[in-house]
């Protein structure tokens, strides 16, 4: 019997040993100490009921988050989930800073880990609520004795609740990491700081929209429309804003919560269909829509945000608002006398699907809601068609200045052939007359004739010259200029000097805009400035031709208006001709007129 205990005792104490030492192989390749591992998710639909609270309730009610599939069709009233996992924690962290991220949602959540409501432990009701894609990250607590809250030997309990009105009520286990508090904070910084410059650039695009409104405005571009529209991507703006990221923590869920973003939307929808409906006018069923609408918005705002009744008000708003929509569009249908371009139609049917897809789907995951973009889009195509009649008024305008100014040489032409036929033959027969009747005229009296008569024609060839300059014909405005200001140079006592005389060959309609930019700004020089030297300089650099006319006289003056009618002349002539027109003094003294015309437009 011995010899049996001899033999058995050091058989027991090997396999006593070798189960000592599968388990401590077991538990250290099971929980990695450097590590943190979750288990899989699973989800419920609670119903109302807590299953913390009833756990008889929670058994077997839970599915697997991957084989969970989202309703596409509810009511749009809230609804709640429960989300619950495990996770286990390697000794390593047991001195660190831990924390939970559940990556961005747009939804209130309640947090719950080994039966701690971390949701409560924040220091006000904005941090422990979601905005548009943020995301939030939850402290565990640091007890004194760990093993009250975190077990660093076997599993621990997290449990998510998801409340909102909108789909999807879902986390994505991907994005819920419990890590360092610091690293996870890093992330959710980068994260929500890509959000907020998505946000941001929307925001600020409108607001520049608006700027170029208020730039028509102040040109008289129809100004009724052109403040409708501007007053569109105002409340756009304002819708994003008010459900961004944006805003302080406080304000922000104030305002994500709020009755602004409905207000912002309404009126969104109201200004867009009155841009878009046959002469900017409502219809009668439209108007009574709109007022019920403003009454629901009053019993919203005094309502509270949580209760049953403010969420059947927020779905009456939204449907009133695709009611508005629907409206608009079946007129642009069926009045064919008021029948819309099928750009606005399309407008209308796009703004009418991202309100229906923001009526049952949230995009939680989205930095802005889709009812917010299809409204940022249909403000894009606003832009376009406001800049496209912009330019048509504008093209419109320069084809008018255009042939005003045709008209006006049409009439120094004309001129020029009346005086030169008219009143030159008369000169010349005066001055035929004079010469043959000499003799009979008192002495000095023919003399003083002829003298008259010969001042008389010189100046009659020079209001011709500046009518109609001959040189001009041959597209060349280089010569001309010249030409004309050694002709008035020399009747006013003034030096002149040409630098340069680079020609260059534009049509005879730009040429003889250069010259009279030239002429008039040679006018200016003799008979204001009190120049007593003028110099000219013509050069062809790159694919301008540059024309400078410099003078040494008193200056421009500061109360000179560029409203006279020599000033607006040059720059309206400067307009047609798409060129660069440049006034300013000189340092030494006096005036210098640069001229910049591209050759080949």
């Amino acid at each position: 019997m011995s010899r049996i205990v001899r033999l058995f005792v050091p058989c027991w104490l090997a396999l006593i040993g070798l189960l000592i030492s599968l388990s401590s192989f077991a538990e250290n390749t099971i929980v990695d100490p450097t590590a943190i591992s979750i288990s899989p998710w699973k989800v419920m639909e609670s119903g109302g009921r807590s299953p913390l609270d009833e756990p008889t309730y929670a058994t077997g009610q839970w599915r697997s988050i991957k084989d969970y599939t989202l309703p596409y069709f509810h009511l749009p009233i809230q609804d709640e989930r429960w989300f619950k996992a495990s996770f286990i924690i390697g000794w390593h962290f047991k001195n660190s800073q831990l924390a939970l991220s559940l990556g961005p949602l747009f939804a209130d959540a309640e947090v719950f880990v080994n039966g701690v409501n971390l949701s409560a432990l924040a220091p006000n009701k904005a941090s422990r609520s979601f905005r548009r894609s943020q995301t939030k990250i939850y402290l565990l607590p640091r007890n004194k004795l760990w093993y009250s809250f975190l077990d660093f030997k076997k599993d621990n309990q997290i449990w998510v609740h998801l409340m909102s009105n909108k789909e999807p009520l879902m986390l994505q286990p991907h994005q819920i990491k419990v890590a360092n508090y610091e690293a996870l904070a890093l992330q959710a910084k980068d994260s929500d700081t890509l959000i907020k410059i998505a946000q941001g650039g929307m925001v600020a695009l409108l607001l520049a929209f608006c700027l170029f409104s208020i730039f028509m405005r102040a040109v008289g571009f129809k100004e009724r429309e052109n403040n409708l529209f501007g007053s569109y991507v105002i409340c756009v703006a304002g819708g994003i804003l008010s459900d961004s990221l944006l805003l302080p923590d406080y304000v922000g869920y104030w305002s994500a919560h709020s009755i602004l973003p409905f207000l912002f939307a309404s009126v969104a929808v109201l200004i867009l269909v009155t841009l878009l409906s046959p002469k900017q006018r409502l219809s009668a069923f439209s108007v009574v829509l709109v007022l019920f609408n403003v009454l629901v918005l009053f019993c919203l705002l005094v309502n509270d945000d949580r209760s049953f009744s403010s969420q059947w008000l927020e779905v009456l708003n939204q449907l009133i608002n695709m009611m508005i929509i629907l409206q608009a569009l079946a007129i642009s249908f069926v009045r064919a006398e008021s029948a819309s371009p099928l750009s606005n139609r399309l407008l209308l049917v796009l703004v009418l699907l991202g309100s229906c897809v923001q009526f049952y789907w949230a995009f939680d995951y989205s930095p802005v809601q889709p009812f917010n973009i299809t409204l940022f889009i249909a403000a894009i195509v606003l832009l376009l068609n406001v800049a496209q009649r912009f330019k048509a008024m504008a093209s419109s305008l320069l084809a008018l200045s255009n042939r005003l100014v045709s008209i006006r040489e049409k009439e120094r032409a004309r001129l020029t052939r009346d005086i030169h036929d008219g009143v030159g033959q008369g000169l010349s027969t005066l001055k035929l007359l004079i010469n043959l009747n000499a003799s009979k005229l008192p002495e000095n009296v023919g003399d003083m004739l002829k003298t008259e008569v010969s001042t008389t024609s010189e100046t009659l060839k020079s209001v011709i010259r500046n009518l109609k300059p001959i040189e001009v014909r041959a597209g060349s405005p280089t010569q001309a200029v010249i030409s004309l200001a050694q002709h008035n140079c020399q009747l006013s006592g003034i030096a002149l000097n040409v630098f340069s005389k680079e020609d260059v060959v534009l049509s005879q309609e730009r040429a003889y805009q250069v010259y009279r930019i030239g002429q008039e700004a040679l006018n200016n020089a003799i008979k204001h400035s009190g120049a007593k030297e003028i110099t000219l300089s013509f050069e062809v650099i790159e694919a301008f031709y540059r024309v400078q006319i410099t003078d040494d006289g008193k200056g421009l003056k500061d109360e000179v208006s560029e409203d006279s009618y020599g000033m607006s002349s040059m720059h309206e002539r400067t307009m047609i001709l798409g060129a660069n027109l440049t006034i300013n003094n000189r340092e030494l003294g006096g005036t210098t007129v640069l001229l910049e015309v591209p050759i080949n437009d």
